[in-house]
């Protein structure tokens, strides 16, 4: 856009009310629509005006970035970066002469020397809080918590919350065993779906995932022979079994398309239908199997997300984003002029960690692999901002002489092993080697002369275990900042997409291994499974809907014999056989000659007062609305503030308006 003020394209302040934004929209639409001799260019700023300020995250986003003076979010990013690492160095630990001097003052004299273990009720309270984090053993449990985890008793819920779903097929990567991912995993075209929702439970129609090593390790191990070991026998939060056979996949992006009944109404873990979501982040819990067109999935386990709120290759990413955010802002104690040292630089987490260190103002030295390639990948980092660009190759006494006098303060490591024991060395007295990912299979090894004389030293991190600690609201925080530097153009990826439907053997085997060695002629890349796109799942979700009221009608016998819904697998030929087989009905307004006609055949008359005081009586209006991008969401949202509080009945009105019903 051009720049120009949204709220003032639509006669408001920046203060306006959600009710304020709406009907300053259809004042405009009444004027400027092109239907009513407006000009096309004036009506679509006013149209972006309102998909912005109509989106409670989006207007936060544009509220912090618009032309005000403060310089953009590549600034802010810069300016709050420097603010927490100032008080990052203010942290510290426990002072124990201010700890002596507080127990002199509060208990009088002689009480340091009787008071031994002997804490107020606070005092132990708070002791016990903080000893207990990250054991897994203390939460408040809720019922539907409980019915989770069925670890209590086999508590499971009652049919009244399930949803029943016809027989959906879907294209998906599975394994039978676990193993290598090139030799276990396989591509299923006719992937049979549960024929349920059950309680807490979405359907997802995915669009894409990222193909991560947590991804291959997991269909490597289930990982719960470490619950026999310590110290995790010691934990409460064990590693969940998979049940074989299994879909992988742990990270992406999707449209929930049905709930079971209880999920709108859920305190926490609420969706709706079109709602888009990514897979959290989460260690021990069971992969979510999101390498399919269509996945059922624990509502707890996903993350609502503005819609289109970064591109789709980025949002099946989001995770290696964030992941680079975290490095910087918690390790090292960095400020401008400062330097780090990262390898595997090349994908993703490098990538955002050479771009955001170019904003920050952070010199970055970057390892690459020694191969054809090195010239290509050494030229696009510079293009992100790279300070510089090393070989990768094991040849210590080379790389000490690249680095010179350069004496970095943090290193990021991807690798492992031999690799992140080279970087140890490379750092300045009390640096911090921060391990993200294991490739190589091990830990590197500092030497005890770096321990002990340069107090270099070593810690993992996990957006996993982070997400755990500060919870679900910060993560999405957190991808917010990152999508404002991404629409600024601050922020870019190159990944490989590859599309599901041409995945065969030797393509699967591509598709996993991209991001270890470069293909022939290309340079090495994580790869992102494309596995749909948002109008094939707007298709999916009426021809679901359509199924799912005859499963109300009281034949669900005729339903269950019927064939599976193809749409999934018909992804291979871009659009849903099923929903192209759906018989062509009358446009909406063809049908009916308001909108108290339209709720009448469908039995919602007592909906008919609430659309005549919010004007829109009109079926063209309504069939305006649903031909927009993300139309059929902005008119079940409308729908939801009329009082219209079942989303059942919201569905049918809008399924009629669009004409599926």
């Amino acid at each position: 856009m051009d720049g120009r003020d949204l709220y003032a394209l639509l006669g408001l302040n920046s203060s306006a009310t959600a009710d304020e934004i709406r009907n300053a929209y259809r004042e405009s639409a009444m004027v400027h629509h092109p239907d009513r001799g407006g000009e096309a260019a004036v009506w679509a700023a006013i149209q972006h005006a309102y998909d912005t300020l109509s989106e409670p995250q989006r207007r936060a986003v544009y509220d912090r970035t618009k032309q005000d003076g403060s310089g953009g979010a590549e600034r802010q990013f810069g300016q709050s970066f420097a603010v927490k690492g100032e008080e990052a160095d203010k942290k510290g630990g426990l002072s124990i002469s201010k700890q002596m001097a507080e127990v002199k003052n509060e208990e009088g004299k002689g009480a340091l020397a009787t008071s031994g273990f002997d804490l107020s009720h606070a005092q132990g309270f708070e002791a016990w809080m903080r000893n207990q984090k990250g054991l897994g053993k203390h939460q408040l449990y809720n019922a539907d918590d409980l019915l989770r985890m069925g670890r209590y008793g086999n508590i499971e819920a009652t049919e009244s919350t399930s949803q029943p779903l016809p027989p959906l097929q879907a294209t998906a990567v599975r394994f039978d065993a676990h193993g290598p991912a090139e030799e276990v995993l396989y591509v299923d075209k006719e992937c049979a779906l549960p024929d349920k929702l059950g309680h807490g439970e979405v359907l997802v129609h995915m669009l894409a995932a990222c193909v991560t090593d947590e991804d291959v390790l997991r269909v490597q191990t289930p990982l719960t022979v470490l619950n026999n070991f310590p110290p995790f026998n010691r934990l409460n939060n064990k590693w969940e079994d998979v049940p074989l056979p299994a879909t992988a996949g742990v990270e992406g992006v999707g449209i929930i398309i049905a709930t079971a009944k209880n999920v709108p109404l859920l305190k926490e873990h609420a969706f709706e239908v079109k709602d888009w979501v990514v897979m959290r982040p989460e260690a021990r819990r069971k992969p979510v199997g999101c390498w399919s067109t269509m996945c059922v999935v624990d509502s707890s386990m996903l993350v609502k997300v503005p819609t289109h709120l970064m591109p789709v290759s980025y949002l099946a990413c989001s995770r290696a984003l964030c992941t680079a955010y975290r490095l910087l802002e918690d390790y090292g104690g960095l400020r401008p002029g400062d330097t780090i040292i990262q390898n595997a630089a090349d994908l993703p987490v490098g990538q955002a960690v050479v771009q955001l260190c170019r904003m920050l103002k952070i010199r970055s030295i970057n390892l690459v692999p020694d191969d054809a390639s090195f010239d290509k990948v050494k030229a696009h980092l510079t293009e992100l901002g790279a300070s510089h660009v090393l070989r990768d190759n094991g040849k210590l006494g080379e790389f000490i002489e690249a680095l010179g006098q350069m004496m970095p303060r943090l290193a990021i490591d991807a690798l492992g092993g031999e690799a992140g024991k080279r970087m140890s060395v490379a750092l300045r007295p009390g640096g911090q080697l921060v391990m993200y990912s294991l490739q190589s299979g091990s830990v590197p090894i500092i030497t005890p002369s770096l321990l002990m004389y340069q107090q270099i030293s070593l810690h993992g991190f996990s957006m996993a275990q982070w997400v755990d600690e500060n919870g679900v609201d910060a993560y999405r925080e957190m991808l917010d900042i990152i999508s404002e530097l991404v629409s600024g153009g601050n922020l870019q990826l190159s990944t490989r997409e590859v599309h599901i439907s041409s995945l065969d053997s030797s393509r699967l085997i591509e598709t996993l291994t991209s991001h270890r060695s470069a293909l022939p002629d290309s340079v090495r890349a994580r790869s992102v499974i494309v596995l749909g796109d948002e109008a094939t799942a707007n298709e999916v979700y009426f021809e679901l809907q359509a199924s799912i009221r005859s499963l109300y009608g009281g034949d669900e016998s005729t339903v269950a014999k019927s064939p599976a819904l193809p749409a999934a697998a018909a992804l291979a030929a871009s659009r849903p056989v099923a929903a192209a087989a759906l018989p062509q009905r009358p446009r909406a307004s063809e049908r009916w000659g308001d909108a108290a006609a339209m709720l009448a055949d469908l039995s919602l008359s007592q909906y008919a007062q609430a659309f005549e005081e919010e004007e829109m009586t009109s079926i063209e209006l309504l069939e305006d609305i649903v031909s927009r991008a993300d139309g059929e969401k902005e008119l079940m949202d409308a729908l939801k503030e009329m009082g219209i509080k079942k989303m059942g009945h919201r569905q049918s009105i809008v399924s009629a308006v669009v004409g599926k019903l």
